[in-house]
């Protein structure tokens, strides 16, 4: 079983509703890095259209990986896995290039709704089938729809436990940072 993680720049919704390519930072490579190296991912793919913005990856990387930065060896092994893509196709063109196999494009948001799978069932699947999967997070208000509509599978949001409402309302806006190590732990974690 190998699972990599993208996360996605573009296409992304803004807080309109509008398609929009969102605004790269250095903390999310370094997280998403470090996360998916402790949970044991094969890889990391950063994906972004603007030129700019796969330059900037590319220097971070460098510097982690090659630079002042790969005295710090736990982060330099983390980077080494993350790769600057300009779109999801490209990622899962390199994965089947890597594995031999196409992955399973598997979606989750804040707003993700239709037909869901539990994090649960899709951990027994990752237990059951070799296939590759490549586990999308968005940025700026979640995936496009295009992305979603092109999934695989569907995981639901990272929510509270309903019974455990807060008085004061519902509330569901995590760092993607976040979000990617809850849903890492809650699929590949110690249980």
């Amino acid at each position: 079983m190998s699972i990599f993680l993208a996360l996605v720049h573009f296409p992304c919704l803004n807080r309109r509703g509008e398609v929009v390519a969102t605004a790269l930072t250095n903390v999310d490579i370094h997280d998403l890095a470090r996360s998916g190296r402790t949970f044991g991912t094969a890889g990391v793919y950063i994906v972004t259209p603007i030129d700019l913005q796969l330059r900037m990856i590319e220097e971070v990387l460098g510097h982690w990986t090659q630079g002042q930065g790969s005295k710090h060896e736990r982060r330099a092994e983390a980077m080494r896995r993350v790769r600057g893509v300009p779109s999801l196709q490209d990622a899962a063109d390199d994965i089947e290039k890597r594995t031999g196999s196409r992955p399973r494009l598997v979606v989750t948001g804040a707003q993700m709704q239709g037909q869901l799978v539990s994090f649960a069932n899709l951990r027994k699947q990752l237990r059951e089938d070799d296939t590759p999967v490549l586990l999308v997070f968005g940025t700026g208000w979640g995936l496009a729809p295009e992305i979603i509509e092109r999934a695989d599978l569907r995981l639901p949001p990272i929510a509270r436990d309903p019974a455990l409402a807060d008085p004061s309302g519902p509330y569901n806006h995590l760092s993607v940072r976040a979000a990617v190590a809850i849903a890492l732990d809650r699929l590949l974690g110690d249980r």
